[in-house]
């Protein structure tokens, strides 16, 4: 639910002064700093979190909290997580596939590839879809995704999704406004072009070429492996575990599961050319659109850029789903990347946030984020 990240954003600027810095012991190769941010997280109630940075061919990873509150059993090194909105890339790279091969167009219209599903799709290009400049307004709006101890247990088909959007009404298209809707259409027209299932084509364009042997577009609602116990908190309410859920409510939208690893496995197949053509896999960073966000400010195909202190440009994606909040981005050439696993979806708090968007920024610029001047 990349949407609550984005709320979170304003939030975000009220809290750069809020850090908690708590002393920690940082894993070899990982700044002190970062542990410190990640003790922080911890002591405003995260259960656990994992960090894991990557330069050139060395990795390093640090780890604050517990995977179990109740048995105290120590974070996986490389667990499964529910990676939300994380996976706007890979379904992004998956209908980018279908363009090189000609079976679609970034300028097709929604109208054409899904008639009468949404009311004015004539007017909507699928590039729109992928910039979230479509208009579409987010389903995860409507009042029956307020609370997430009834929404996950529930199963949700992708035109039950796209109805919901319609509901609340849309604008015209044009601006950028964060919506799921967009990636769940995405999704729907990926299935209508190949006559396959998202997540079979997943795998066969994505994963199994990138290594990701861990990664999949689950139906089922347990996370097999090693992996924390995701939880939530709506404040001001407690906080409640929930690792098990019915995944359709997030589908092509923010639905994969995967590891760190292999979301480092996808950045550096992406940027090498195994998974697309590299004009093609440029295309989706330097095709962007503004957002008028201080810490994401650009919005490509399927990929955000975050904005650092020192003037270094990362691309990824941030994420959000009821269990679990992470963050993920890189370098243009993918040989620095940092990637961040919290088992709390906490949609009002901005001091995970900042705590997060601060490792990230510390890590390339030797200092904790804030905003430009």
């Amino acid at each position: 639910m990349r949407s609550t990240l984005r709320r979170l954003a304003a939030l975000l600027l009220t809290f750069v002064s809020l850090t908690v810095a708590l002393p920690g012991t940082a894993v070899a190769g990982v700044r002190p700093e970062l542990q410190r941010e990640l003790d922080g997280m911890v002591a405003a109630g995260v259960p656990g979190v994992v960090l894991t940075v990557r330069t050139g061919d060395r990795v390093h990873r640090a780890r604050a909290g517990v995977a179990d509150l109740d048995t105290g059993a120590p974070l996986p090194a490389d667990g499964r997580f529910r990676i939300a909105s994380l996976t706007k890339p890979l379904v992004a790279t998956v209908l980018l596939g279908l363009v090189h091969e000609g079976r679609l167009a970034l300028t097709d219209t929604l109208g054409h590839r899904l008639p009468g599903v949404v009311p004015g799709g004539d007017g909507i290009r699928i590039e729109q879809l992928l910039h979230n400049t479509s208009g579409l307004t987010d389903y995860t709006a409507a009042p029956e995704f307020a609370d997430p101890a009834v929404y996950t247990q529930r199963h949700h088909s992708p035109a039950d999704l796209v109805r919901a959007a319609n509901a609340l009404g849309h604008s015209p298209p044009g601006a950028w406004k964060y919506s799921n809707t967009n990636y769940i259409l995405l999704g729907m027209i990926i299935e209508r072009a190949t006559g396959d299932t998202l997540d079979n084509q997943l795998r066969q364009r994505v994963f199994r070429p990138a290594g990701m042997h861990a990664s999949e577009l689950p139906r089922h609602p347990r996370l097999w492996g090693p992996h924390a116990s995701g939880h939530y908190r709506i404040d001001p309410g407690p906080r409640v575990e929930l690792t098990e859920l019915d995944p359709s409510f997030a589908w092509a939208a923010y639905g994969v599961v995967s590891t760190a690893g292999d979301l480092q496995r996808f950045h550096t197949a992406l940027h090498s050319g195994v998974l697309l053509p590299p004009g093609l896999a440029e295309r989706m960073r330097t095709d962007a659109v503004a957002t008028t966000n201080p810490v994401w400010p650009r919005y490509g195909l399927g990929v955000e850029e975050m904005s650092t202190t020192c003037g270094v440009r990362l691309w990824g994606h941030t994420g959000a789903i009821p269990g679990y909040s992470t963050m993920a981005f890189a370098t243009a050439d993918t040989r620095r990347q940092v990637i961040l696993s919290s088992s709390l979806f906490s949609p009002r708090d901005g001091k995970q946030v900042l705590h997060m968007v601060n490792v990230i920024n510390w890590e390339f610029c030797g200092e904790p984020w804030r905003p430009p001047s």
